[in-house]
């Protein structure tokens, strides 16, 4: 995947859309799920392969989404796939992610200085007061988890409680001092 590759997609995703889209009915796989119509789909980022980076900005946010936008389209990480989705308001769950807000996901090919890049988004979004999917997260560290889940003291409360000899754990919840 290369930048010219990357943008040449884009054009013709864009253009095969019809102008109005009227009484189209699609199936739920179909609708949130375009790629999995595509075998082999995620070959087309390289033997590297990708990640998957998601975040939510609360409403009031809205320029700084702009700015991580910006930070993205002007990289050297060319993005094949991203999704921008708007959120009512979520729940109050402890390690809830949905928040009233915007949530952005992308796709990167892994490539050398896409940490760097990633960690720059990081900022944008503790600083906007927003959260990182952790069902995509590969990355994150208890800092950054701490600073972006304000519920997560509740959720170690209540993990203390349920399991208070930690048999239950993941991957993840080992890497995040979950």
């Amino acid at each position: 995947m290369s930048g010219p590759t990357v943008r040449a997609f884009n054009e013709l995703w864009y253009r095969k859309a019809p102008r109005r889209r009227t009484a189209e009915l699609q199936t739920v796989g179909a609708f949130f799920h375009p790629l999995d119509g595509v075998r082999d789909w995620n070959r087309l980022y390289g033997r590297a392969g990708l990640v998957q980076y998601q975040f939510v900005l609360p409403d009031p946010e809205g320029g700084r989404l702009a700015r991580v936008i910006e930070a993205i389209a002007t990289s050297a990480h060319p993005s094949f796939l991203a999704v921008l989705k708007r959120f009512g308001p979520g729940n109050a769950g402890p390690l809830s992610f949905p928040t009233a807000g915007w949530t952005l996901a992308v796709d990167f090919p892994a490539a050398p200085g896409l940490a760097q890049l990633l960690a720059r988004l990081d900022a944008e979004v503790v600083e906007g007061g927003g959260r990182l999917y952790l069902a995509k997260d590969a990355r994150s560290t208890p800092t950054l988890l701490a600073a972006t889940y304000p519920g997560l003291d509740r959720f170690r409360e209540i993990r203390a409680r349920l399991d208070p000899h930690r048999r239950f754990q993941s991957d993840l919840s080992r890497r995040l001092d979950l």
